[in-house]
């Protein structure tokens, strides 16, 4: 990664800011999924301290992060404009205005973090490795603690239970990541990355939800194959097998139930004797999508055009009323539908435009950055179903991996 100026330019008089930074940083990562609040607060002053240590050290991100950064901001900018100008246009009883400005103010104040952190080359760069390892193995570790000894039931608290399963999922991808792209050897490191992947399997399990299992075995097998290890299909085979008898030992309790549901949901949908299952409820939402997309194709319509859209079709019963429901209180299941149908082709770009300039930076690093590869297959393939960018949390969280995972991979020779 190449900088402007001198490595130790500026090193004395940003060196407290520097490690000030880095110690937030992994404070919220720890904390982002058991307590998002506390974490939230701390990420806005993290963000705010890094754009002082930025302007301090003035140093300029290599043109991959530049073209990240100006991605995120694109995105983000555009999301909060579009929001503004069409704020009065939403329902007084959803925040659904609110969720898109919060969730554009993570973009940009992460922007800053991102900036800074990808400018720091530590001397400790080994350490550094080590402790973020650490760090998202105590999150899962603290958050999976919380969750079983404070939290409720799925049927209690169904969403956060599926926000919790994606969450998960991307910590322990971030974690997997770092551990191959390391090459690491010992048995040690190899028993710490069994445990923190059958800790997240087993959450993942708890919670019932569909997507984050298959993301999850997905995107485990993709990394795996990945990875520059000579020994790379014995690693998969050996990781397959564990993940099997885990899966079959959990099949008749945890996975039959759910996929029983998923058979009924498409049965039930293609018959049309039920429309507002789970599985029929995002197939009715997607179709809502297209519909409003093609009303106004470029700029999108925003908020109240695709409530009509959609309320338009189901008085003529080209959709189901489960989709206005959603559509006006909460989102439509995909985050690029999401987009389109709010923001029109623009949106959407912008959006793909991310997820493509956290691809080539994590594929164009030497060796390639797995966790930041695996973070985004997790982001792009959960976004499938749902909308993790309508969530504030995963949004921090999704940042927060991005900034402490960009200097990660280790540079030639340093391995």
């Amino acid at each position: 990664m190449k900088h402007s100026g001198s490595p130790k330019e500026g090193t004395t008089k940003t060196l407290w800011v520097e490690w000030i930074v880095y110690g937030l940083s992994l404070t919220v990562l720890l904390l982002a999924i058991p307590f998002p609040a506390e974490a939230r607060k701390i990420f806005y002053f993290t963000c705010g301290l890094a754009g002082i240590g930025w302007a301090l050290d003035r140093r300029r991100p290599d043109n991959g992060v530049l073209f990240l950064l100006a991605a995120l901001a694109f995105f983000a900018l555009y999301r909060g404009i579009h929001t503004i100008i069409e704020i009065k246009t939403f329902l007084p009883e959803t925040n659904a205005s609110q969720v898109y400005l919060w969730t554009a103010s993570r973009f940009l104040m992460g922007l800053l973090l991102i900036g800074y952190l990808s400018t720091r080359c530590p001397s400790f760069h080994e350490r550094w490795f080590r402790i973020v390892s650490a760090t998202l193995m105590l999150s899962l570790v603290v958050a999976v603690g919380n969750e079983l000894i404070l939290g409720e039931g799925r049927i209690e608290r169904t969403r956060w239970a599926t926000i919790l399963a994606y969450e998960v999922v991307a910590v322990c991808f971030a974690y997997i990541g770092l551990q191959l792209t390391r090459q690491i050897n010992e048995r040690k490191h190899w028993g710490a990355l069994t445990c923190v992947s059958l800790l997240a399997l087993g959450i993942v399990l708890w919670t019932g939800t569909r997507t984050a299992l298959l993301c999850f075995f997905i995107g485990g097998a993709l990394l795996l194959v990945l990875s520059e290890r000579a020994r790379k299909w014995k690693v998969l085979g050996a990781a397959s097998l564990l993940m099997a008898v885990v899966l079959v030992g959990s099949y008749p309790y945890l996975v039959k139930p759910r996929l029983m549901e998923a058979y009924t949901d498409i049965t039930q949908y293609v018959s049309g004797e039920n429309r507002a299952t789970s599985l029929g409820t995002r197939f009715e939402l997607w179709r809502g999508s297209v519909m409003a997309l093609k009303q106004t194709p470029l700029w999108g319509g925003g908020y109240q055009k695709r409530s009509d859209v959609l309320s338009d079709a189901i008085e003529q019963h080209h959709l189901d009323s489960v989709a206005l429901h959603y559509g006006n209180k909460v989102h439509m299941h995909n985050d690029l539908l999401e987009e389109l149908s709010l923001r029109g082709l623009i949106g959407g770009a912008l959006l793909l435009l991310v997820y493509s300039a956290v691809a080539v930076l994590g594929w164009r690093a030497r060796p390639k950055n797995l966790a930041l590869l695996g973070v985004l297959f997790v982001y792009v393939f959960s976004g499938l179903t749902d909308a993790l960018f309508f969530n504030r949390e995963t949004t921090m969280l999704f940042i927060m991996l991005l900034a402490v995972l960009i200097r990660s991979s280790p540079r030639q020779g340093e391995t």
